[in-house]
């Protein structure tokens, strides 16, 4: 072999592991968005099924609320907020019922199929519940 077609192969198994790599990245990304979109439905279902043992919201859900944002931020960081918690419960009721007709253990694909018919729901829903 001479030493361009040397020096070409190598060039294009580098290009085709920077492409196995790129992939790869990608694929990580995505999984670990779905993976948080889908923590933070249950997080929003733990917080409606909390709150409706009492039946009524009402000011405890609002304390709930506030002390869930406050602990979980001294517990686990940043993304907790009192905002943050209240998108999550209200992505949680929006896409509940909708689940569950479809599949318990996948908002990700509800909400991929509904975005599918409904492209101007995406502006609508949380920011987390758009990296599915």
């Amino acid at each position: 072999m001479n030493e361009d077609t040397i020096t070409r192969n190598y060039n294009d198994l580098l290009d085709r592991i920077a492409g196995i790599l790129a992939s790869a990245r990608t694929k990580v990304v995505r999984e670990i968005n779905r993976t948080q979109v889908l923590a933070y439905w249950e997080i929003g279902r733990e917080v409606v099924e909390f709150e409706q043992k009492g039946k009524t919201r009402g000011e405890y859900g609002e304390h709930l609320i506030e002390r869930l944002s406050e602990d979980m931020t001294k517990k686990f960081g940043k993304g907790f907020s009192e905002r943050n918690i209240e998108q999550m419960r209200k992505f949680y009721l929006v896409y509940s019922q909708k689940a569950q007709t479809l599949s318990a253990e996948s908002p990700c694909l509800l909400i991929l199929q509904t975005l599918s018919g409904e492209l101007a729901m995406r502006d609508r829903m949380p920011a987390f519940a758009r990296y599915c």
